[in-house]
C-alpha cells in the first residue's frame, strides 16, 4: 500500500476527505499515486492499494483478480490507514481516481457501492460512462484527462461530450506531451480535475 496523509492531521482534530486511486497494469502505485502527491496532501488523505501480483518475477504491481477482488484490497488499505489515523479519514465526499486498467476499475466499485464514491477521476481509460448509471451510483461528477499523443483521448473526448449532452457534470482534461503516462504537469492537473469534480457536487446541493 502507497498511502498519503494530508499536511495538517491529528494536532488539527478535523477529519479529512478520502481521495482513493487504483494503479494500472504494471504500474506501480509508487507512479499513479506518487507523480501528484502535492494536489493529494493539499486536498485529504490519498490511499492506493498495491496489486496483488508482479509483471515478471521482481517486476512492477500489477492487478491479475476480478474488479470485486481489487474492490476489497482497496477497502483493506483504507481500513488500514484509517487504523493509523483514527477519525480522521472522512469517507464523505468520497474521490475514487484511477490510471488506465485501475479507471476502468473505478466506474464498477461505484456502482456496486451507491453512494460510496461521490467523484471520480478517470485516466487514460476509455471507458464507457452512461449518466443515468452514474447517477444512479451516486457519482456526483466525473473528471476525464488523457494524454494527448495516446489511444484514449478521443473516446474519453467523445465520452465527456456525450455526458455534457445527458445534463451530467463532467470535463475533460489534455495531458500535454503525454501518452499512455502521466504530462509533467500532473500534480497541477490532478488538483484542478479533483477540485472541479467536488465543486460541481457542492454547488448541485447548494440550495
Amino acid at each position: 500500500m502507497f498511502f498519503v496523509a494530508p499536511h495538517a492531521t491529528s494536532c488539527d482534530a478535523q477529519a479529512h476527505r478520502l481521495i482513493a486511486n487504483l494503479h494500472g497494469v504494471c504500474n506501480p502505485p509508487g507512479y499513479a499515486c506518487g507523480y501528484w502527491t502535492g494536489a493529494a496532501s493539499d486536498r485529504g488523505f490519498l490511499v492506493c492499494p498495491e496489486g496483488n501480483s508482479t509483471c515478471g518475477a521482481g517486476g512492477p504491481p500489477t492487478w491479475d483478480e476480478s474488479f470485486d477482488a481489487m474492490d476489497r484490497d482497496l477497502e483493506h488499505a483504507i481500513d488500514d490507514v484509517s487504523t493509523l489515523y483514527p477519525n480522521e479519514v472522512e469517507r464523505r465526499g468520497a474521490v475514487l481516481t484511477g490510471f488506465s486498467r485501475g479507471a476502468y476499475a473505478a466506474p464498477f466499485l461505484a456502482q456496486r457501492h451507491p453512494g460510496r464514491w461521490s467523484y471520480l477521476v478517470l485516466v487514460e481509460a476509455d471507458v464507457g460512462l452512461d449518466a443515468a448509471t452514474l447517477r444512479r451510483a451516486g457519482v456526483k461528477a466525473v473528471a476525464l484527462l488523457a494524454g494527448e499523443w495516446g489511444s484514449q483521448i478521443g473516446g474519453e473526448r467523445a465520452t465527456t461530450e456525450r455526458l455534457q449532452k445527458q445534463g451530467y457534470p463532467a470535463k475533460f482534461w489534455k495531458m500535454s506531451k503525454a501518452a499512455h503516462y502521466y504530462s509533467a504537469d500532473i500534480d497541477t492537473l490532478m488538483g484542478e480535475a479533483i477540485d472541479w469534480v467536488i465543486r460541481q457536487g457542492e454547488v448541485a446541493e447548494d440550495p
